[in-house]
């Protein structure tokens, strides 16, 4: 009995519907046309709205955005913060990034690009140093000390991207793209 109620309102409601189409010869027919209208209207309201929703998205993430910026240009984040942590394993590095915020975290990331850049000047500069090394001086006091010198820098370089790895992470896992904000590590392998 339920069934037959069932199929009855349903009945009801598609020849309620204007779908079918009632011809001279008393035969019912589905309309087509305006089956596939009211298709197309469905989709043309389902597109507009969502085309809006985007473009609200899209406005509140810009708004985001200039506020990390605004927040992060804030914060005074020197050179020798940057290097004093590389002493730090990384465990205590991951310890120090989970308690700051996405603006920190973009002050930090804006610094290391700039650290980067000087350590790999001092690279290029010593090497050029010890290349440019007699053979008679490469293995004096003074070639030691530029060839100590030119390792140290490059240890530096790698634990400045050991560190700076520790930052991305945390900033991606907040779904930020450091390249919305000026910042691009990508030679760096980050």
């Amino acid at each position: 009995m339920k069934k037959t109620g069932i199929l009855i309102l349903t009945v009801a409601f598609v020849c309620g519907s204007g779908f079918f189409k009632k011809s001279e010869d008393g035969s019912y027919s589905v309309d087509s046309a305006a089956v596939e209208k009211t298709a197309a209207d469905a989709k043309a309201k389902a597109a507009a709205e969502a085309e809006k929703l985007q473009k609200k998205a899209e406005a509140s993430a810009a708004e985001m955005q200039e506020k990390i910026k605004k927040a992060a240009d804030k914060y005074n984040v020197k050179e020798e913060e940057i290097l004093a942590d590389l002493g730090k394993t990384k465990d205590e590095l991951i310890a120090k990034v989970a308690d700051m915020d996405k603006a920190k975290l973009v002050a930090y990331l804006s610094k290391y690009k700039d650290v980067f850049a000087g350590t790999e000047e001092k690279i290029a500069e010593y090497k050029e140093q010890v290349k440019n090394l007699k053979w008679t001086q490469k293995y004096s006091a003074k070639g030691k000390e530029l060839k100590a010198t030119l390792s140290k820098y490059n240890d530096q370089f790698k634990g400045l991207k050991t560190q700076a790895a520790v930052y991305v992470d945390k900033l991606e896992g907040y779904g930020i793209n450091l390249a919305d904000y000026g910042i691009d590590l990508s030679k760096y392998g980050l």
